[in-house]
């Protein structure tokens, strides 16, 4: 089978993990220096670059078929993690969250790795029953896939991961052809459950007060915002000059991470940061290159999800800093520093370079019926089937 690779991919993510390498050292040297090590923080993401290529390369040269054959054992796999979290002496906390397993000096967040294991078993699920999702019972499968790893993510507790989680999924259910009844009927009850349990915790309600007036909480959840807003208007066009931000040293608490953004405008200037975005716009146009040239529905469906999973994070982390959206703590994909997020993100990335180097080898061969009296349905852009954005979005052969 040819595995040709995508390079326009690789040469863009290649080009956000140096300048995200840069940017951690930049932002952290002079606080992990009071501890005796100024490479601190860099040598740690530096380690989780490499793991991540690992993944990455394995991933990319791996047959899709191998990847839907593990999917059951990942999925359980990471259950099993996610249960472990809750497990003393094994979890790691942080900022009153129990959201990784501890190692050492290593911690492991699952519910990162958690997210592309659903999405690649929805895929599975949705190619092998397409042309029945707007089947009661089969549309109900679906919609369950996600409910375990979402009842175990929610209460350690990290609600904008499970949200993010159950947004993939809704976005992946259009892809594959959700007729909109349906859509509206499960955003409907996405947001009865969702919004109760998002107001329940008072410093979700903080986070949206701050979002509508950040001066009116300076000194609590609107301080980051502000000191976002200072940073990048003291960077101007040009910058500062690397190295020379003031935030990371006097305002923003740990600038290496979400706010990372904001130690880039301020030191690089606006110029250099639309730079990036217009990288991260590259590696969405080849994403979804790769999605509509997939091989078939489960790539197309995996790859487009995938790329909407990175597209949307850099988006909202950008945002936040902007102050356009209510502040959550998402990192900026390759850039921000966290070995998980990193970790995880290289290997949705190997997940695309998988699809994309089995894109030439033509399209699948027709298989057997889902179940045994239900017959396969080929015609996936058929009224019958109720298929309709994923049904233009593949490419026709």
């Amino acid at each position: 089978m040819n595995r040709r690779l995508d390079l326009w991919l690789m040469a863009t993510v290649a080009a956000l993990i140096g300048i995200g390498l840069v940017m951690v050292f930049s932002a952290s040297a002079v606080v992990a220096g009071d501890g005796g090590d100024p490479t601190h923080f860099f040598t740690r993401q530096g380690i989780a670059v490499v793991m991540g290529l690992v993944l990455c390369a394995v991933t990319a040269v791996t047959p899709l078929a191998t990847i839907r054959r593990w999917r059951l054992a990942a999925y359980v796999a990471c259950g099993v993690a996610l249960l472990l979290v809750f497990v003393p002496g094994i979890q790691h906390k942080a900022n009153g969250a129990a959201r990784w397993l501890g190692f050492g000096s290593l911690h492991i967040q699952p519910s990162e790795f958690t997210k592309i294991v659903v999405l690649v078993y929805l895929a599975d699920f949705l190619d092998r029953w397409r042309g029945y999702l707007g089947e009661p019972k089969v549309l109900l499968r679906a919609v369950v896939i996600p409910v375990p790893a979402l009842l175990l993510i929610l209460p350690e507790p990290d609600f904008g991961t499970t949200a993010i989680l159950a947004g993939l999924c809704g976005i992946m259910l259009f892809v594959a052809g959700m007729r909109l009844t349906h859509i509206g009927a499960l955003a409907g009850v996405g947001a009865a459950v969702g919004v109760p349990v998002m107001i329940a915790e008072a410093y979700r309600i903080e986070r949206l007060t701050s979002f509508r007036d950040p001066w009116a909480v300076a000194d609590g959840a609107g301080y980051h915002t502000i000191q976002s807003w200072v940073a990048m208007h003291s960077g101007g066009w040009f910058g500062q000059g690397l190295g020379n931000s003031m935030a990371k040293l006097y305002f923003l608490p740990e600038p290496w991470t979400d706010y990372i953004g904001a130690v880039i405008a301020e030191e690089l200037g606006w110029l250099r940061l639309m730079a990036i975005v217009l990288l991260f716009a590259v590696l969405v146009w080849r994403g979804l290159t790769i999605a509509r040239n997939a091989r078939d529905p489960f790539g197309m469906f995996l790859a487009s999800t995938l790329t909407a999973m990175i597209g949307l994070n850099a988006f909202f982390n950008l945002a936040v800093i902007m102050g356009l959206v209510p502040p959550k703590g998402l990192v900026l994909p390759f850039i921000s520093y966290g070995a998980s997020a990193m970790i995880a993100n290289l290997w949705a990335v190997g997940l695309l370079l998988s699809i994309s180097a089995e894109a030439e080898a033509g399209p699948v061969a027709q298989t057997a019926a889902p179940a045994e009296g239900w017959p396969y349905r080929h015609e996936v852009g058929s009224t019958a089937t109720g298929q309709g954005f994923g049904a233009g979005f593949g490419r026709r052969r």
